[in-house]
């Protein structure tokens, strides 16, 4: 009988001990490190061409159609619909501040500040300029933060989570990367409220000299998917021809986005 009692007296005392064993955790990362390698990837991308399909999911339903797009520094971007054959149907232009668009069926031509408002207009979405830049060279946005902290992802394919902060502790951005902390895999972006505005998952990754870039972008928000883009072939630092950034429109009727 005091077998039983022992028993019972010690059996909580071995579920403490066993409770209160600290699990173990692997080192974070240097948050300050990784930013830096991004925003370093990022610089060194001096221009880049690309040719992929596009595929919208709003409006008017999945719209499916090819693009081909030009970029480079400082922020300065050229995308082409492609119509049947692979002749342009709308071109599409960020030039530093400077939005232009112009649609040849209709032969209309806007043109405002490439401010957030004026670009979610054309890609469902409030994304700055240089992000849509760095989207399309393959690159996360980093929005400005106050400060970042990293752990890691709880998610079944590990790797790391970092957070980016404004002030006052309010959460701007989540990033995740792999193990290796250099490939993005997802991003969530937030308004100053904390609310999501959208989600980008990249995947399909092949490596371009010394970076290895997405070649599959979908872009979600709360009510589901706005936008995909998947490459079929990149190149990175081309020669991008004289006024690719600039647009001769004779005769198009001109809409100012900011009147």
């Amino acid at each position: 009988m005091w077998l039983f009692t022992l028993a019972a007296l010690l059996f909580p005392l071995c579920l403490y001990g066993c409770a209160s064993k600290p699990s173990p955790t692997r080192a974070g990362p240097d948050a300050g490190r990784i930013l830096a390698s991004l925003r370093q990837c990022k610089d060194h991308l001096e221009s880049f061409r690309g040719v992929g399909r596009f595929k919208a999911f709003r409006n008017t339903g999945a719209k499916s159609f090819r693009i081909a797009w030009i970029g480079s520094q400082p922020q300065s971007l050229r995308v082409e619909t492609l119509g049947p054959w692979g002749q342009p149907v709308a071109t599409f232009i960020i030039n530093g501040s400077s939005l232009f668009l112009h649609s040849r069926q209709d032969n209309r031509y806007f043109k405002g500040d490439a401010t957030v408002r004026n670009l979610s207009r054309f890609v469902s979405m409030p994304v700055r300029a240089e992000d849509l830049f760095g989207l399309l060279s393959g690159q996360p946005p980093v929005i400005a933060f106050h400060h970042a902290k990293i752990r890691a992802s709880r998610g079944e394919g590990g790797g790391w989570l970092l957070s980016l902060y404004k002030k006052w502790g309010r959460l701007i951005e989540k990033i995740w990367l792999a193990d290796d902390t250099k490939t993005v895999e997802r991003v969530e972006v937030f308004d100053d409220r904390g609310n999501l505005r959208y989600t980008i998952q990249f995947s399909d990754f092949h490596q371009m000299e010394s970076s290895c870039l997405p070649h599959r972008i979908a872009i979600s928000d709360l009510d589901g998917p706005l936008w995909s883009l998947t490459v079929e072939k990149f190149r990175t630092n081309v020669s991008i021809p004289d006024g690719a950034y600039t647009l001769e429109v004779p005769g198009a009727k001109v809409i100012d986005l900011d009147s």
